[in-house]
């Protein structure tokens, strides 16, 4: 269907006559089908009632056509003939709709922009000169045009003037038009001074194109010149400015569009060009823009905040040479937000523009100047923290005033200041003086201690707002309680807890105080206050004899019909576990609390991670922690036996999960640190743990009974955490690898089962999977080793029917943990054999292939691993051969992870066969295992390298080109060392359309034989930019 719909295009003709109508046509579909010549139904009906057919019925087909019309070499006369408002070749009537007519010209000057980028190729190089005398008679119109409209009250077309402005900065760039400034101001300018904003606006695009990403030329070094000369040209572009600002001032005419035409420039040429920081220090530009800023209202003061932002961001304090500019700068900056000392009429102090903002409320102001003063103390930050004294600490305080702004938003501006500030100081040297310097900024750093704390509150209502406006007020929320963590690192814990603690205390002192029923819902407060606490929980000694004790007694006592607050609380619970592990009289009122937390949807979580915490820092949770765990696993069984229920958790599956680890843990405690319990005990224990877990498995297993992949991932996920988490003591007759094998083995018929019910279902291949991985390493290789078969059977087993990745993953495991054993690698191999048979029946095309890229990544780990660990029976087989040829298949899949798992192949294979080569000697296995690797390779190595090659250039995927384990240029560099004759064979050819002297060097670097590794990464880098740029070009001259 989308061929056929292909076929419905009319073809491009390379004659304007013939085109041009079409594309009209096609316009008018797009923007306006009931306006004049084309109907909704396609029908070109002209004035006179007559009608004909139109090739463009529907506007997806004349957009396509459009976009294929944009790339032909016909576009650029056709496009010239529509920006000609005089053009006698449109088929528009006299009354045809003017936006239409805007619609119209814009397309073509967008069209002529991105051919200017990418296209130039298209034309003669002689004619691009009076392409560029049109582009310019264009502007000139247009531009002309939009200072009329304005005298007469219609609407101006500047998007037109724009786009027209950027197609011209782009030709400049493509003609290597060095002299486009004097140019532009001579024959535009100087013939037409009220376009004076538009020849702005088109200096402001002339550096913007240079730096375009879209832009594609045939010599970067011509590139490179040009950005030079826009540097030696800042001058010019200063002059303009200025000039334009200066005639402003004299007309007394408040003329907005020059003043946004000027700072828009300004910025660009700022933020891109390196300009000599002495031109802008000398230039009346700089006093303007603060000018601007001393009010909000003024026309362009949001457009005066970015220019002067980029100021601070381009010229720091640490880049030699600006420190004139920066010295002329901070008066300026700082009378922004400073109360003038002077009396003004005998008033008394005058008002700052910042705190002018703060009184009004005036957001945008309050914004700009925040930005300005943030930019300002992170790009003078080697000012703030010199040992000369510079009234620093002003410019600090007007960062904490930010700081101090109501509006999250707002305030949230400073945060990268102090991040970049606590690191400066934390970084000063020696010692002594770091100290002293912290000290003299300690005053300003409790302050934003506070200020912070007062920013974590959650607005009034917030239980009425939508799940993702929550998700954005908590993550803003993390964002201060960071800065609260780095104040703790300068001022320690003890201080910033008592100055929290003090200021939680008067809240609730506040709250105490409120009418009895206003008390529940001014809440707000004294959650900010917790989440501080809990915040700095590591940097607060588990002996705190003052604020955690008045916490701990504090949180039983808080309203328990509000989840917000209870969910901090929990995690202020959990984050101090080891405060309560030295301090256990205050658990008492604290577990119910926790407990009845886990019915809590939204505090749920946060109570069973505190849950399992404390569990973990507690030494005298284990009964306690069970009991609370047998009331879960009782509700549970009531559910289930509740008709209607379904498959519903008494709690949510990932809460019961923590709870159940920090019961092992807790269990685990006490009986390692209890020498007297004896065998009976500890078997007691493991039998309360596993067997209401093994009696659902053998519940689910059984084969009348329906089970769903939920239930079977659930009851895997409790087993595997037992596995993992609950430690038997040493002097145990039971011991920790016994117990696992024990439970592996019971378990092992209803695994089996549970497996064969969902075979295709990824989340309970994934959870049996990982329950496998985890028994095998906590049990170790010696004691689980009479696993190993059965768990290979079930691997190969399961993985045939179903093609699921994680139980590759599981192989790879088996491989890692066995195979340095000799003993086992033949078993190993009849498993990888196995596997491969699967995967080489399921995936035998890309498009499977496409359709499988986690089972292609972890294939060929499995692969690489059997090559690292245990390589004598893979390598001496037949199977190599077939994996290389795989690999060549998989090596065309367009997936990054996927192509990253194929190169892990080929380079633990590649660097494997150099090992044995070099290896000063070898035994008969490993000499047979070097032959048969190099047949392998002298077999298979060809369509690798292509590619390899095709990568290199473009035309396959290169997600790893350099880097980690398994890239193209490590298998390259290890063939090249390995076979050098070969690879150099091999790779000429694929290499043909790459540029000649790009070529030249990089297989250069190959007959040298490169010994560093990171020379020969970089040679790499080079050629692909080169072949990346010249791909650009080629795509470009494609689209004709």
């Amino acid at each position: 269907q989308q061929q056929q719909q292909q076929q419905q295009l009319p073809p491009h003709s390379s004659d304007p006559e013939e085109e041009l109508p079409r594309v009209l046509l096609a316009l008018q579909t797009v923007y306006a089908p009931n306006v004049g010549g084309v109907g909704v139904g396609g029908n070109n009906t002209s004035g006179n009632g007559s009608s004909s057919s139109s090739p463009f019925d529907r506007r997806d087909v004349a957009d396509r056509y459009l976009t294929s019309f944009q790339r032909t070499a016909v576009a650029w006369i056709v496009c010239d003939r529509l920006l000609s408002t005089s053009s006698s070749n449109t088929s528009a009537s006299s009354n045809e709709d003017s936006t239409l007519s805007t619609q119209r010209q814009f397309f073509a000057a967008q069209t002529l922009h991105a051919k200017c980028l990418s296209d130039v190729h298209q034309l003669p190089p002689d004619s691009l000169p009076s392409l560029r005398d049109s582009l310019v008679h264009h502007f000139i119109s247009h531009a002309t045009d939009s200072v009329r409209a304005n005298i007469e009250n219609r609407p101006a077309n500047r998007p037109l003037v724009t786009r027209l402005a950027m197609a011209i900065a782009a030709l400049a760039v493509q003609l290597s038009w060095h002299t486009c400034l004097n140019d532009i101001s001579t024959n535009v300018l100087s013939p037409h001074p009220e376009l004076g904003p538009a020849v702005l606006e088109l200096f402001r695009s002339i550096p913007e194109e240079a730096d375009s990403n879209r832009l594609v030329v045939s010599r970067e070094e011509d590139l490179w010149s040009y950005r030079d000369m826009l540097r030696n040209s800042s001058n010019i572009v200063l002059g303009l400015c200025e000039h334009a600002v200066q005639s402003t001032k004299s007309s007394g005419f408040d003329d907005v569009a020059t003043t946004e035409a000027v700072l828009s420039c300004l910025q660009s040429w700022i933020r891109i060009v390196d300009m000599d920081p002495y031109l802008l220090e000398k230039t009346v530009l700089v006093p303007w823009v603060f000018e601007l800023l001393g009010d909000s209202t003024n026309g362009g003061f949001e457009l005066a905040v970015d220019v002067v932002v980029e100021l601070l961001r381009t010229y720091p304090s640490h880049r030699k040479g600006n420190e004139g500019l920066i010295f002329s700068i901070i008066p300026k900056a700082m009378a922004l937000g400073q109360d003038s000392s002077a009396v003004v009429g005998g008033a008394g102090v005058s008002v700052s523009p910042f705190q002018k903002s703060i009184q009004e409320e005036d957001e945008d102001g309050m914004r700009g100047y925040c930005r300005i003063f943030t930019e300002m103390g992170e790009s003078y930050s080697t000012l703030i923290l010199s040992h000369e004294e510079m009234n620093q600490g002003a410019l600090v305080e007007l960062v904490l005033r930010c700081s101090a702004i109501p509006d999250p938003d707002i305030a949230g501006i400073t945060l990268h200041f102090w991040y970049r500030f606590v690191m400066g100081l934390e970084d000063l040297e020696p010692f002594e003086y770091r100290q002293i310097k912290i000290d003299s900024f300690s005053g300003q750093l409790t302050r934003l201690l506070s200020i912070c704390t007062n920013l974590l509150r959650y607005p009034v209502g917030v239980e009425d707002l939508s799940a993702d406006r929550l998700e954005d007020i908590e993550v803003n929320r993390s964002y201060f309680a960071d800065t609260i963590d780095d104040c703790c690192r300068l001022l320690g814990g003890d201080a910033v807890l008592r100055n929290i603690g003090g200021a939680l205390e008067e809240e609730c002192h506040r709250v105490a105080a409120l009418p009895q029923n206003r008390q529940p819902s001014d809440w707000h407060g004294i959650e900010a206050h917790l989440y501080a606490i809990q915040t700095i929980a590591m940097y607060v000694p588990s002996d705190e004899p003052q604020v955690i004790p008045f916490v701990m007694g504090l949180i039983p006592q808080l309203p328990t019909q509000v989840p917000l607050l209870r969910a901090t609380a929990c995690r202020a619970v959990g984050k101090f576990a080891p405060w309560l592990g030295r301090h256990p009289s205050y658990l008492q009122p604290l577990l119910p609390y926790l407990a009845q937390g886990l019915s809590i949807p939204k505090c749920a979580h946060s109570s069973a991670v505190a849950i399992r915490e404390i569990c973990e820092n507690c030494q005298t949770m284990g009964d306690a922690a069970l009991q609370l765990y047998d009331g879960i696993v009782a509700a549970r069984d009531l559910q289930r036996g509740t008709p209607g229920s379904g498959e519903d958790f008494v709690i949510d599956l990932k809460n019961e999960i923590e709870v159940l680890e920090g019961v092992c843990k807790a269990i685990s405690t006490k009986l390692l640190n209890d020498p007297s319990i004896n065998s009976n005990v500890i078997n007691g224990y493991i039998n309360q743990l596993a067997q209401p877990i093994m009696t659902s498995m053998k519940v689910i297993a059984s084969p009348e009974y329906s089970a769903s992949p939920k239930q079977m991932s659930a009851e895997l996920s409790r087993l595997t955490v037992l596995v993992q988490h609950l430690r038997l003591p040493k002097q145990s007759s039971f011991s920790r690898s016994d117990f696992i094998l024990s439970l592996m083995k019971e378990s092992w018929p209803m695994l089996d089962s549970v497996s064969k019910k969902h075979p295709r279902d990824f989340n309970c291949g994934e959870k049996l999977c990982r329950l496998h991985k985890h028994a095998m390493r906590e049990c170790g290789a010696a004691s689980y080793a009479p696993m190993l078969e059965p768990l290979s059977d079930q691997i190969v087993g399961n993985f045939s029917v179903s093609i699921l990745s994680p139980y590759l993953y599981l192989a790879s495991i088996c491989v890692s943990e066995f195979g340095r054993n000799p003993a086992y690698s033949q078993l190993l191999f009849g498993m990888m054999a196995n596997l491969s048979n699967s995967v080489f029946n399921s995936c035998r095309t890309v498009d499977d292939l496409t359709a499988h890229p986690d089972v292609v990544e972890e294939f060929f780990y499995l692969a690489g691993r059997m090559i690292n660990y245990c390589p004598g029976p893979l390598v001496q087989s037949p199977l190599l051969n077939s994996l290389l040829q795989y690999a060549a298949l998989g090596m065309k899949l367009d997936h990054r992870d996927a192509n990253r798992g194929t190169l892990n192949f080929l380079e633990a294979t590649v660097s494997y066969s150099l090992k044995l080569r070099t290896a000063s000697a070898l035994n008969a296995i490993e000499e047979a295992s070097l032959a048969a690797l190099e047949k392998a390779i002298l077999a298979e190595g060809e369509p690798l390298v292509i590619n390899l090659a095709l990568a290199l250039l473009g035309d396959l995927p290169a997600y790893r080109l350099d880097h980690g384990s398994g890239s193209i240029a490590g298998v390259l560099f290890h063939l090249n060392m390995l076979c050098p004759q070969l690879l150099f064979q091999w790779i000429q050819p694929p290499l043909v359309s790459a540029p000649e002297h790009a070529k030249s060097a990089f297989l250069g670097s190959l007959q040298s034989q490169v010994s560093r590794r990171d020379e020969f990464n970089s040679n790499v880098r080079k050629f692909t930019s080169v072949c990346e740029r010249s791909r650009k070009l080629q795509n470009s001259e494609r689209r004709q």
